[in-house]
């Protein structure tokens, strides 16, 4: 892929500090291994950067293309409802355009995680880790 994609980390939001801390963590985990693209966050509430804030984040990055991930394991009213209100996605087709830098900018909505191998590894780590 040559053109260079941001992916703006999803999160609910939190009064507590962890619900944050795990979309950062996720998000410099991202960035840290796949060099050509530019991550940032946003959340739906409580937390800031708020989503707006998030999308302005890629501003002077020259992104083509922004994917807004969930960072959620599974659909919800959060999900299918708000977030895509939010960043007004269509329902339809997932997806819509913004401006940025006077550019027009594709911003796709992705899938929560969902049911996925990689999770269910991560599943079993944490009870082998929790029999420790």
């Amino acid at each position: 892929m040559t053109e260079k994609i941001g992916i703006l980390a999803l999160g609910h939001g939190s009064r507590l500090p962890y619900n944050k801390n795990v979309i950062s963590g996720v998000a410099d985990l991202i960035a840290e291994k796949y060099e050509n693209t530019v991550v940032r966050i946003g959340f739906m509430n409580m937390d800031d950067p708020n989503m707006d804030e998030g999308l302005n984040a890629f501003k002077g990055t020259g992104v083509s293309t922004i994917v807004a991930v969930p960072i959620f394991l599974a659909h919800g009213v959060h999900t299918t409802e708000d977030i895509p209100q939010i960043l007004g996605i269509s329902k339809e087709n997932r997806s819509t355009t913004i401006q940025l830098n006077g550019n027009d900018v594709a911003l796709v909505y992705a899938e929560p995680l969902g049911a996925d191998q990689l999770i269910a590894d991560l599943a079993y780590k944490r009870a082998l880790e929790a029999l420790e």
